[in-house]
Order: C-alpha cells, then sequence, then structure tokens
C-alpha cells in the first residue's frame, strides 16, 4: 500500500521532523526550501528540454519527429504545471489563497491526468480507465489542486496492488466524473485489496505510510488539505479485498448550504 498509510507511526520519524510536527511555525521556512530544492533542477531540466527540442527538429523521420516533439510537449507543460503547484503548495502552508481561474472544466482537467499516468499503469499490468459524465463548469476551485489530488489518489491506487493477489489481468482503476443534484464530483476507485480499518483511522496524518522506507507519507495528507481549501468534501468508502474509492464532490454556486456536507473528510468500511 502506498500513503494510505507507514509502518510504526511517528515514533520512528526522526527527532527533527517529530519537533516539527509540533510546531507550525516552523512550516513557511521548510516549505520555502522545499519549494527552492525543487525548481533549481526543474529550471536545468526545462532548460534542456529546449535543447532537445531543437535536435527534434532535425530529425528526418516526419512520423518519429512529430512523436518527439509530442512527448517534449508533455514533458514542458507538466514542468509549468508542477511549478504552478509548488507555487500553490507554499501559499497553502501560509494559509494564503492563490490565483484560480473564474471557470474550470474538471473533466479536461481528469484526461490530463489519466493520460498522464496511463503510461505507468499498463507497466503495472492495470487497466486504467477514465469514465467521464457531463458536469458543470466548477467555480473558486484551484485546477493545479484538482490535478494534484487526482494525481496522488491515482498513484495511491496503483501502488495498493503491489499488496493485492489479484491477477493482472483483472486490476482496474477507474477515474469517472459526473453530476448530482446541484454539485459535481469525480471518483477515483479501484479493485484492490482495500484499506485496514486501522489504516483508514491514520491515512491522514503526516508522515504516515504503510510503505517503509517508501514515499514521504504526505501524499493523502496534502490531498486533504487540498480539498478543505477549495470548500470540496472528500469521502473514502473502502472494503477488504473488494477495493477502494476516494469520491470528491464541489458545490454548485446555486447549492444550498444544507445540500453537501461542510468541507472535511469521511471516511466509512464498505462501498460507496
Amino acid at each position: 500500500m502506498t500513503d494510505q498509510a507507514t509502518s510504526g507511526g511517528n515514533e520512528k520519524l526522526p527527532a527533527a521532523v517529530s519537533e516539527l510536527q509540533n510546531d507550525a511555525g516552523e512550516l513557511p521556512a521548510l516549505a520555502a526550501g522545499l519549494v527552492h530544492e525543487i525548481k533549481n533542477p526543474l529550471g536545468a531540466i526545462h532548460l534542456h528540454l529546449q535543447l532537445l527540442e531543437g535536435y527534434a527538429g532535425d530529425i528526418d523521420d516526419a512520423d518519429l519527429r512529430g512523436k518527439v516533439q509530442g512527448k517534449i510537449a508533455v514533458i514542458k507543460r507538466e514542468i509549468l504545471g508542477l511549478n504552478r503547484t509548488l507555487h500553490n503548495f507554499f501559499n497553502l502552508i501560509r494559509q494564503q489563497k492563490s490565483d484560480v481561474p473564474e471557470s474550470v472544466d474538471l473533466n479536461a482537467v481528469l484526461h490530463d491526468v489519466v493520460s498522464l499516468i496511463e503510461p505507468q499503469a499498463l507497466r503495472e499490468g492495470i487497466d486504467l480507465r477514465f469514465e467521464p459524465e457531463d458536469v458543470f463548469p466548477l467555480r473558486k476551485v484551484d485546477p493545479a489542486f484538482i490535478k494534484q489530488i487526482a494525481i496522488n489518489l491515482v498513484l495511491n491506487s496503483i501502488r495498493a496492488f503491489d499488496e493485492s493477489p489479484r491477477p493482472m489481468e483483472e486490476r482496474v482503476i477507474r477515474v469517472r466524473s459526473g453530476t448530482q443534484k446541484s454539485f459535481a464530483y469525480f471518483l477515483v476507485s479501484d479493485n484492490g485489496p482495500g484499506i485496514p480499518a486501522n489504516v483508514q483511522a491514520k491515512m491522514f496524518e503526516p508522515f504516515y505510510s504503510t510503505r517503509e522506507g517508501k514515499g514521504s507519507g504526505l501524499g493523502l495528507t496534502l490531498v486533504r488539505k487540498m480539498v478543505q481549501e477549495m470548500g470540496a468534501h472528500l469521502e473514502v468508502h473502502s472494503t477488504p479485498e473488494q477495493g477502494t474509492t476516494f469520491a470528491i464532490f464541489f458545490r454548485g454556486e446555486d447549492l444550498r448550504s444544507d445540500a453537501l456536507p461542510d468541507a472535511g473528510v469521511v471516511v466509512s468500511h464498505g462501498k460507496l
């Protein structure tokens, strides 16, 4: 499993990290350092991609040239998106609002996520399916947050299959979207091993992961934080040996205040 939970809990964390968890005042400084350390190599990667773009133009085979240029364009777009996510993450830690567009196409964001992760899913023998329905434009939400949430949840499902006895040809992850009454939603569901009840109780805690030595244990913590920041609602439904569904709900502008639970997280032992 993934950041769905870390063996041994926080007692194994280095003393400095444990102190940091208890001192929220240190988080902005840590975030600033982290953003700086990540942005520097990203800048170098972007520079070398520009060089590769020039080399790609010299490829004689038109079909191959188009494929290489297409892949370079995808990488450049993801670098720009990651830079925005880093900026928004820093603002999130500092409790500052990020600028958001007037309207967000949820299905377009989810399509980008599935296209980005599909090659990895195929390598893992997993059938990653995108099943969109018509969804009204979302207001007052950050598309970078939605994208990062979806990426984290899909990767979480992929890694969960590491502990699943289910044959590869039967492994499925579905990314679905739709509307219900006056709210929009998207789901990430898998038919993996499910999440044990004791893990569900802790899986959103910082630095908690069941994959000892792998992952930061922050994926689901950030998912919860971004959901709350957007005023959205997160539900988790999991059944042992049957799978897990993460559902994110967004309010419509005309939605009555009591039509959807307050921004937060609901975890249940069972299907959605």
